[in-house]
């Protein structure tokens, strides 16, 4: 193979994997309040053809879906869920994964958590944070 050939090549898979991350961030812009946490690192993406939802492992790199089963290359749903975990966080109540933009800080005056600790909305309201 010539060294123009594997340029072309490098080229054509770099295309593919912005094309793929691309349509992670539309997934998850149109989706991401579908994508729920499991445990750990995993996920679960819905499918953008159907009712469906692939399970997505952070850790390992890996999807359920056909087009990572054939490429083995990360899929929009891996880029999804990464998109997802970085803007979650835990909730000091129930331990839950939630959306950032969904905690409320808890203040100093509560005396069950340490301030600056984040609950989700349903801790929020039985623990008195407003």
């Amino acid at each position: 193979m010539s060294e123009s050939s594997v340029a072309q090549e490098r080229q054509r898979r770099r295309v593919e994997r912005m094309a793929r991350e691309r349509r992670g961030i539309v997934l998850y812009r149109e989706r991401g309040k579908e994508i729920e946490h499991v445990e750990g690192r995993i996920w679960v993406v819905p499918s953008c053809s159907g009712g469906g939802a692939y399970l997505v492992d952070l850790r390992a790199e890996t999807c359920g879906c056909p087009d990572f089963e054939h490429r083995e290359e990360n899929c929009k749903h891996i880029y999804a869920a990464v998109l997802a975990s970085a803007k979650s966080a835990s909730c000091a109540g129930c331990g839950k994964k939630v959306r950032r933009r969904e905690l409320r800080e808890v203040g100093p005056e509560n005396l069950t958590f340490f301030e600056d600790d984040a609950l989700c909305s349903p801790c929020a309201v039985s623990h008195g944070v407003a």
